[in-house]
């Protein structure tokens, strides 16, 4: 069994926790009106309108990938305060500190995440 987190490192990782889903949620408010549907008069030519489109789809991708990344911040929080934060969703022990500081929102260690991400893929 490995080591428990200590309160310091807890404290540590829910202000990081806390700074990331303000950033997200930052960029999502920052991002919102360029999501909004590309109207046609706006933009004179057909290549300006593609171009639009285009730059529109990464930006929705990416609002995508930032929306599911808070909502994992969102849960990782919850996890700490229900006091189970930390630990692998997987095999139930300890998330290894220097994961956490790099991934706080993280449910595996990296060992079980490989796993599941081969199981996955193939």
């Amino acid at each position: 069994m490995h080591r428990e987190l200590s309160k310091s490192q807890l404290k540590k990782l829910e202000a990081d926790l806390n700074r990331l889903r303000l950033s997200l949620q930052s960029l999502l408010t920052a991002t919102e009106s360029g999501s909004k549907p590309v109207k046609l008069k706006d933009n004179a030519g057909r290549l300006s309108r593609m171009d639009e489109m285009h730059n529109q789809s990464i930006l929705l991708a990416n609002r995508n990938i930032t929306k599911n990344r808070l909502r994992q911040v969102i849960a990782a929080i919850a996890r700490m305060a229900a006091d189970n934060y930390g630990y692998c969703a997987s095999c139930d022990e300890l998330i290894p500190i220097e994961r956490l500081k790099a991934y706080p929102e993280a449910t595996m260690c990296i060992n079980c995440k490989s796993i599941s991400e081969q199981s996955s893929s193939g």
